[in-house]
């Protein structure tokens, strides 16, 4: 053989190699269908999580009639960010009883597009009670973005783009708090 070819596969056979270790220490020596089961342990718990925050029939007239401030997180089954957020949502959906927490599988409410400037998932819409925009502090932490409408320059709609952790999610509340 070539002399650089079996410099080739040494060089192959000691990446695969160390992958393999980097592998066997990260899952803790589970075997492959150990970390199968893990993971699909993990996509069942955030699916019934997600279940629990889904808003079925998405339709304006829901944050419009709603009595709290709202907090709709929208997002896609796809979307790993927004899978990410999804136990802290839905912890706070619990914990957090001044504020509907709520999250909007965009795939399964394709009309969200026509009410919300979805560029990004997550998109995470804010309002007060009976759907009035959230007008957030200037000095928040939060990176909001203000929609206002094009004929009047009135103030329509507050959003943030991306993901948010559980310290900046629990920031945003106390600024709906602080607001209200």
């Amino acid at each position: 053989m070539n002399k650089k070819v079996v410099q080739a596969i040494v060089i192959l056979l000691v990446i695969i190699l160390v992958a393999a270790v980097f592998v066997i220490k990260k899952t803790g020596g589970t075997s492959l269908s150990q970390t199968q089961s893990i993971i699909d342990g993990n996509a069942v718990n955030a699916q019934s999580e997600r279940d629990e925050l889904e808003l079925e029939g998405f339709t304006p007239q829901m944050v419009k009639e709603n009595e709290k401030p709202m907090i709709i997180v929208m997002g896609e089954s796809w979307c790993q960010p927004c899978l990410r957020m999804i136990p802290d949502l839905t912890e706070l959906h619990r914990s957090v009883n001044d504020i509907e927490i709520r999250y909007l599988d965009l795939e399964k409410n394709e009309e969200a597009f026509s009410y919300f400037p979805i560029r990004v998932t997550p998109t995470i819409a804010v309002f007060m009670p009976e759907g009035k925009p959230f007008t957030p502090p200037e000095d928040s932490a939060i990176n909001y973005i203000l929609y206002t409408y094009r004929d009047t320059g009135e103030h329509a709609l507050t959003i943030h783009e991306g993901a948010l952790t559980r310290e900046q999610l629990e920031r945003m509340i106390e600024d709906i708090r602080n607001a209200g």
